[in-house]
């Protein structure tokens, strides 16, 4: 990497002893790639670089979410990377230089963002609903997350058949908190349907083994035995659930439609928008098993 360095955008020196820390050469190479990249954007040294241009830096790279051509999640690494060397340079490197890091504002927002954009792998899903196929409760229950966009709040808070309804041909959920009711999709209704006729009758639709209602932590417990049981990383509900607004983003689905169904705002549903996972779904079209999910 050194040869290669850009003398006019950054100092050799401190990238030399900046890229020691590295383990990995992919690492510096992915440092050193989205430096330069932002150098260019600004036309300037980095070291030269305000706090308008990371301004500007950051409205570009909203843009290219929006469209469609760029992760949240690619975003945030730019930024982390770019944080970790401005904090570096700023406190280690004493050349009479003033290098100000003005990532990092950005980066609170975009760590939770992060967190809500993270998703389930298509291979991996299917992997996971395997593993629960033997578990009535919980196979319905990954598929209201993967396929209906419930939270695991509203999941534990059903309590019963009373919250399911018709209209027409189509199968609906009535949730606290939600304006409207909340379409299920004809796979998932038939496995509600079939999780029915075989519970036992107590006060809450789901519940554990003393018959009480589940709360998120017995969910979240759930995910973990069944990623582990599925030889696959750990995931969180709220991942799998996001699955289900990357799914309808894929094929097409308006911000207002996928917000609607997630209920959540369209300003908020924008960040669901990734290319990382419609890619993942256009590897695995072929192998595709459970976007229409099967009963076990």
């Amino acid at each position: 990497m050194s040869q290669n360095v850009q003398q006019e955008f950054v100092n050799r020196e401190l990238w030399e002893i900046f890229k020691k820390r590295f383990k990995s050469e992919t690492t510096e190479a992915s440092y050193w790639s989205d430096i330069m990249e932002f150098c260019r954007f600004c036309g300037k040294n980095l070291k030269d670089t305000k706090r308008g241009d990371v301004e500007r830096y950051y409205a570009f790279m909203r843009n290219k979410i929006e469209n469609g051509r760029i992760s949240p999640l690619t975003v945030t690494k730019k930024f982390r990377e770019l944080h970790s060397f401005l904090q570096f340079a700023a406190k280690e490197w004493d050349d009479g230089t003033e290098y100000t890091d003005d990532f990092y504002p950005y980066l609170k927002s975009m760590e939770k963002e992060r967190a809500l954009s993270r998703s389930v792998p298509v291979d991996e899903m299917d992997a996971l609903l395997e593993a629960a196929s033997e578990d009535m409760m919980s196979y319905t229950i990954l598929t209201l997350l993967y396929r209906a966009g419930l939270s695991s709040t509203e999941i534990a808070g059903l309590n019963g058949p009373e919250d399911f309804v018709m209209y027409g041909d189509e199968g609906y959920v009535l949730l606290s908190g939600r304006e409207e009711p909340c379409y299920i999709p004809e796979d998932a209704w038939e496995i509600l349907m079939k999780y029915l006729d075989l519970r036992e009758i107590h006060p809450s639709l789901f519940y554990n083994r003393s018959g009480r209602r589940l709360n998120t932590m017995y969910i979240s417990r759930m995910m973990k035995k069944y990623c582990r049981k599925a030889g696959i990383n750990d995931h969180s509900a709220e991942a799998v659930r996001n699955c289900c607004a990357f799914n309808l983003f894929s094929y097409g689905a308006s911000p207002k439609q996928v917000a609607e169904q997630m209920g959540r705002t369209q300003q908020q549903i924008r960040r669901y928008r990734s290319m990382n996972y419609r890619g993942s779904l256009c590897r695995h079209a072929d192998q595709l098993v459970k976007i229409r999910i099967e009963s076990p």
